[in-house]
């Protein structure tokens, strides 16, 4: 891991806070990404990609693409950046070597680029929302320039904190930590953290039982799709209540029209509030690709309590988390068979609402690759 050493530079800029460097770090970032076409690989594209780069696998169209995405990738045309769903999914390994091959794959294709864990970007969409329609379009940064960071800061972002040194000390070294992190690998962080921890480590997982129970209790008391899609809607919107409470409170000094005051009781009803004019907004159909983190999660927990037959695995939840990173952010979605069917199915159509190609077959992948790679 190189060593850089920016502390000089930010102990002659204390006037620049921890908070606007590291807004304009992404901002950055999130300018030279707008100028690559962006692939979402799940988690069995990266384990057929890493074995094909050890031999393990033989089918030609996985060499193909792979040799297509480290090409498009080294041109600076493409980039296939991961989420914490992906981090959590590929690095639960039990074998050191492909532990270290996954990584250095990850490393190659990725760059050290990273979508904001889901629990950054849905608050950077919903701010976006509002943004835009108090001041419009241009008054903040859209969520697909904002949405990326960097490998160190995966699974949310830190910084050093309570230090023995003044403020404005303790602000310069924060912000040149920032600097050391941004180039940070993934294979730094296996180096750094030791690749025994990395193969016990297992920072994602879902319990699906209470969702099979409700499932089973009360699926056959709903109607339809669009029933179901709202009444998910609205528990995730319950769930979000203590994140709209923070967020009406910072929107509260500076619009009026969000203007709350510090007391539970008055805040909590302001979020509720707010809960509603989004739900309303959804049954009334006032939306389209707003909000993509609500709708495609519960257009899918819909779909699932749609099909009798079927019970949700731990794996649905990754899956649908990968979707709500994907179809709005990304050009193209490798994925299973089973999710591409959800996603594109024609009563839902998220895919085309989101413009993002999704693909299950290795030989679809090449072709959509290379229509890419081709319009450079």
């Amino acid at each position: 891991m190189e060593y850089v050493d920016t502390l000089e530079k930010h102990r002659a800029e204390p006037q620049k806070s921890l908070e606007a460097y590291a807004k304009e770090r992404r901002v950055t970032l999130g300018k030279q990404l707008h100028r690559c076409k962006k692939i979402y690989l799940d988690t069995k594209y990266w384990i057929l990609l890493r074995n094909s780069s050890m031999g393990m696998e033989t089918e030609l169209s996985v060499k193909n693409l792979l040799d297509s995405l480290e090409d498009g990738v080294w041109s600076g045309h493409l980039i296939c950046p991961i989420g914490a769903d992906i981090f959590s999914e590929i690095l639960r390994q039990t074998d050191e070597t492909t532990l270290l091959k996954s990584v250095s794959l990850i490393d190659r294709l990725s760059k050290g680029m990273v979508i904001l864990f889901h629990e950054e970007r849905f608050p950077l969409e919903v701010l976006y929302f509002v943004y835009k329609n108090l001041l419009g379009d241009s008054s903040y940064y859209p969520p697909d320039l904002f949405v990326w960071t960097k490998m160190a800061y995966i699974l949310g972002f830190y910084t050093p904190g309570k230090t023995p040194f003044g403020k404005e000390e303790e602000l310069a070294i924060q912000k040149a930590f920032l600097d050391q992190m941004w180039d940070v690998s993934l294979a730094d962080m296996v180096n750094v953290i030791g690749v025994t921890n990395f193969l016990n480590n297992s920072p994602l997982d879902f319990n699906t039982d209470e969702l099979n129970r409700n499932k089973k209790r009360f699926g056959d008391k709903c109607k339809s799709f669009e029933e179901i899609f709202l009444s998910e809607l609205a528990n995730l919107l319950d769930d979000m209540k203590p994140e709209f409470s923070e967020m009406l409170v910072f929107l509260s000094k500076r619009f009026p029209e969000f203007q709350v005051t510090g007391k539970a009781a008055k805040t909590a009803q302001s979020a509720q509030w707010f809960a509603n004019l989004i739900y309303h907004a959804f049954r009334l159909k006032r939306f389209s690709t707003e909000l993509p983190f609500l709708n495609i999660q519960a257009s899918l927990h819909a779909a699932i309590w749609m099909d009798s037959k079927r019970k949700y695995k731990p794996t649905d939840i990754h899956d649908i988390l990968h979707a709500t990173a994907a179809l709005p952010y990304f050009d193209v979605f490798l994925t299973e068979r089973s999710l591409k069917h959800l996603l594109t199915r024609t009563d839902m159509a998220l895919d085309k609402l989101y413009k993002c190609r999704v693909v299950a077959k290795p030989t679809e992948a090449n072709t959509e690759i290379a229509r890419l790679l081709a319009e450079r």
